[in-house]
């Protein structure tokens, strides 16, 4: 039995219809979320507090699970020398201080002289955030021109970057929507996506507008087995991986892959197809008129 692929059977309003509401959706979740400061961010851009204790034998795990438990947000545990240092998401003021000593004195024993807690400030600061939002504008900025000269069509620019484009809004989109933090890590997932995105475009275009012969949904579908070939090898791993880990970096790195190597499926593979494929049915429609 022959697969009747979506990129056969659907017009070219239909294939951009699905990843544009879709994008719409995840759009306004991450809009709504960063408008009412909802946006889930971790310690380092909003900062929090550093609990040490001095002390011997201290119940590393019990401590981090009653601290999170009683500041409501999540409490990371280091064993020191003599202690245990714990980080929470928290920025307490002097009566959360004491609140939190008085915690540690009834439920654990640990005298309040032998615990202080300090305010940590953010670890990218607006200097270091601004640094990082002008990068990600050069980015755009050298793949537009990198894909002009590959190219040499203003369509291929403006639809590879409008993919990644939404692939960055879904991707923020799904992590206000699961609560995945943006940390460096997973800045680093969105950095790593970029290239990815990028990857899977030219794929799209290369095999749509400079292989000979062929229809162009013909050419997509080609494209489309490759690519799905390639998300799912990545993707499977990545799953696994976000699945087994305990470290809270390697969680956000790899949700954040995860999130737009699924949303990359549907803006290269639906939305950048039918403008490309699109465009070239019409130039070989203008190609036959003018050889007639």
């Amino acid at each position: 039995m022959k697969l009747n692929w979506p990129q056969q059977r659907l017009s070219n309003r239909q294939l951009i219809a699905i990843p544009l509401a879709l994008m719409i959706f995840l759009g306004t979740i991450a809009i709504a979320a960063i408008a009412f400061g909802a946006f889930p961010m971790s310690r380092d851009f909003k900062g929090g507090s550093l609990i040490r204790m001095r002390g011997e034998n201290l119940p590393a795990s019990t401590i981090e699970l009653a601290v999170g438990n009683f500041l409501g947000g999540s409490a990371d545990a280091d064993l020191i020398e003599n202690g245990l240092d714990i980080r929470t998401d928290n920025a307490l003021d002097d009566a959360g201080k004491l609140l939190v000593k008085e915690m540690l004195s009834e439920q654990f024993g640990i005298s309040e002289d032998a615990v202080t807690i300090e305010t940590m400030g953010p670890t990218i600061t607006s200097i270091y955030s601004e640094q990082a939002r002008n990068a990600m504008i050069g980015a755009f900025v050298a793949m537009g021109i990198i894909i002009f000269i590959a190219f040499r069509r203003p369509i291929s620019i403006g639809s590879i970057l409008l993919a990644v484009g939404l692939d960055m809004l879904g991707v923020f989109g799904c992590m206000a929507l699961f609560g995945v933090e943006l940390s460096l890590a997973s800045i680093a997932g969105l950095l790593m996506l970029i290239g990815y995105a990028v990857d899977t475009n030219i794929l799209l275009t290369t095999r749509v507008l400079k292989r000979v012969g062929g229809e162009p949904r013909e050419q997509v579908v080609d494209a489309m087995r490759t690519g799905l070939m390639m998300s799912a090898s990545t993707l499977i791993p990545l799953s696994a991986l976000n699945l087994l880990t305990t470290s809270p970096q390697l969680y956000q790195l790899t949700a954040v892959l995860i999130f737009g190597i699924i949303i990359d499926i549907f803006n290269t593979w639906f939305l950048n197809a039918a403008i490309i494929s699109r465009y070239a049915e019409r130039q070989r429609r203008k190609e036959y008129h003018v050889s007639v």
